[in-house]
């Protein structure tokens, strides 16, 4: 029978762990982060039902909700994912941060998505993505999509995906997208210990607050999420009542 030193079970057990380790992250990575995981226990708005059963919170205004951040290390990756998606189900009171992760102190966002106000004669408006680098003095406006005026009663789902040096927007159930260039440095993205995840705002990196329902909000580590947008759900539910 061989003998099996201590030095030989000690690194298989380093092995089991860093398999199992990179196997939660590659789920979580597929997986994404959603909405019921960053907002907590806040309770869902039962007046409104969401496309397909969803429930749905309701942001801002005198009895809507104010979403705490939250640590961003307990729920995202670090370095934060090179490539992801960010998928968006939402009815818009008012224009706002939709989400964000900011860095400790909030003077910037690292990752944000904001619904602009409509322009002057109410057509249209646009979704501003940010990307900013560590340590830097303020948030960096890295790409903007100019949209039709987002219907104020019905649901609209749309879609950021980031890849390589490109940002593509998906509105509805569209597969097309409108793709952008993005400047970044090949660095990977560090978050700081103390940053911040937030829905319906910014803290105190952008004081615009976004006034909505949110049916469907989710941080995936693949690029390709977003152009899946509709893969699993009806096209009904993409603009839907």
């Amino acid at each position: 029978m061989p003998c099996v030193d201590r030095w030989s079970l000690g690194l298989h057990t380093c092995v089991l762990l860093l398999v199992v380790t990179r196997t939660e992250t590659q789920r979580t990575a597929e997986s994404g982060v959603t909405l019921l995981q960053l907002i907590g226990d806040l309770p869902p708005d039962e007046s409104r039902a969401g496309p397909g059963g969803k429930p749905t919170y309701y942001f801002g205004g005198l009895d809507g909700l104010t979403a705490a951040g939250q640590p961003a290390l307990a729920h995202l990756p670090n370095p934060f994912y090179r490539d992801f998606s960010l998928v968006f189900q939402i009815i818009p009171s008012s224009p706002g941060v939709l989400f964000s992760i900011t860095d400790a102190s909030q003077k910037f966002m690292y990752v944000g998505v904001k619904l602009s106000a409509p322009d002057a004669d109410g057509r249209n408006q646009k979704v501003l993505f940010y990307y900013t680098e560590p340590d830097s003095e303020a948030s960096y406006l890295a790409a903007s999509f100019t949209v039709p005026s987002l219907d104020l009663v019905s649901w609209t789902k749309f879609s950021l995906s980031v890849f390589n040096d490109q940002v593509t927007f998906f509105m509805g159930c569209d597969a097309s997208g409108k793709t952008v260039k993005l400047e970044r440095s090949p660095d990977d993205m560090e978050l700081d210990r103390g940053a911040g995840i937030f829905v319906g705002q910014a803290g105190g990196a952008d004081p615009d607050r976004f006034e909505g329902a949110i049916a469907e909000l989710k941080v995936v580590g693949n690029p390709r999420a977003a152009e899946l947008l509709c893969e699993d759900d009806d096209d009904s539910d993409a603009v839907s009542d």
